[in-house]
């Protein structure tokens, strides 16, 4: 069985078999381009801040003008035309997606004991 620092030592190496995984590489790279892209950043913020205002307006039961409504598309536009935020939006799926595999290979034996299973 093994002990507390064993598992800390299997993760580690886990943590650095990621950190050199194509996938995560790209999307830390993707996210460091997005960072840098001030154009992108603007339509971010400004789409943060649209949405924001719609979801306040919707909390408060106030009507959403369509001005509103069409600001908050234009930018969706915006960020779609964006070519930082698309390698972003691509990375990170397939970044969520292996994280989404290595999480249920380790849940797996985890489901296992909580059904009262014995490991294999």
């Amino acid at each position: 069985m093994p002990d507390a620092q064993d598992l800390v030592q299997r993760a580690r190496g886990l943590g650095e078999a990621l950190a050199a995984h194509p996938v995560v590489v790209a999307y830390f790279g993707a996210q460091h381009q997005a960072r840098s892209d001030n154009s992108a950043q603007s339509v971010l913020r400004d789409y943060q801040q649209q949405l924001e205002h719609i979801q306040k307006l919707e909390a408060e039961q106030q009507p959403i003008e369509v001005a509103d409504k069409h600001k908050l598309q234009a930018l969706e536009q915006q960020m779609a035309s964006s070519d930082a935020l698309k390698r972003l939006m691509r990375a990170q799926a397939d970044y969520v997606a292996l994280m989404n595999q290595v999480n249920a290979a380790m849940e797996e034996p985890l489901a296992r004991l909580r059904q009262g299973s014995p490991q294999s």
